[in-house]
């Protein structure tokens, strides 16, 4: 208890004011976090994407800008410590490599300009929509559960932004509102190819006719914008042998990349009931 109270009073005497400095410091940045939130819950009509992007900015930034105010005030003092203590900031660097490289990824992240929040994305094992993006890690709502669904399983999974400095990260919705969907039906050589490429034809066509001038405006937009080759936005169907019984259909159509899970199963549903219909008895 004797040397605490020594060391209450030898930080009063010697570092007062810096001590008073950073509590205001901390004190105001709660103030703006807490007025921030305030003011875009009772916003309602604002978006709720649009509210979670400034919340999420405005974390990030009063957590920087507190690091930095916390740095200048205790500069002087910082600077004597580290000129002492140099092996010890050695080995601090070392224990904190991996802080460091998610702090370097966020980095890279915000350089390249990878993903945003609400993007859909999938990187190593994880793929979702980016729900939260933090200095360290970013969270996603799960989409699976694997490659042919694209419904939201209600599970989050949180990786460090570590990740994107070795792992590639795919974007499933940069070309924005709408993408270029593929869907893969498999089939035994009992249905002939030539009759199933033409009823799954004839389903994608009566299902996406009436997004096929749209989608192709956007993509000729996207190609302005971003300098890049857009690939027809007609339905397009490759047959795809597997093996000596099966072979599959892989059709690609361009469609609203928040209904691909809706379209898809319309296009499904109509395909199957025309390649096999119910045969009364």
């Amino acid at each position: 208890m004797h040397t605490l109270l020594d060391l209450i009073a030898f930080l009063r005497e010697n570092y007062a004011h810096e001590i008073t400095r950073s509590l205001l410091l901390i004190l105001t940045l709660v103030v703006i976090r807490v007025v921030v939130d305030r003011l875009l819950a009772a916003n309602s009509g604002v978006p709720v994407e649009e509210r979670r992007r400034w919340s999420i900015n405005t974390r990030n930034g009063l957590f920087l800008a507190g690091l930095a105010g916390i740095g200048l005030i205790w500069a002087n003092e910082l600077q004597t410590l580290a000129v002492s203590m140099l092996a010890f900031a050695a080995a601090l660097i070392l224990a904190t490599k991996e802080l460091i490289m998610c702090l370097s990824g966020g980095v890279v992240r915000q350089m390249s300009n990878s993903y945003g929040l609400g993007d859909h994305i999938e990187i190593g094992a994880v793929r979702g929509r980016v729900v939260d993006i933090g200095l360290l890690s970013t969270t996603v709502m799960e989409i699976g559960p694997n490659h042919s669904s694209h419904q939201m399983t209600g599970r989050a999974l949180t990786f460090p932004n570590s990740l994107l400095l070795s792992t590639p990260v795919i974007r499933e919705n940069y070309m924005g509102e709408y993408v270029m969907h593929i869907i893969n039906v498999p089939l035994a050589y009992t249905v002939p190819p030539a009759q199933a490429e033409r009823l799954l034809m004839e389903a994608a066509e009566e299902t996406c006719d009436c997004h096929v001038d749209v989608a192709r405006r956007h993509m000729e937009d996207m190609a302005k914008r971003y300098l890049v080759d857009i690939p027809s936005v007609e339905p397009r169907i490759s047959i795809q042998p597997v093996d000596e019984k099966r072979y599959q259909l892989i059709l690609r159509i361009a469609i609203p990349a928040r209904e691909r899970q809706r379209i898809e199963q319309a296009i499904l549903h109509k395909f199957m009931s025309d390649c096999y219909p119910i045969i009364e008895p």
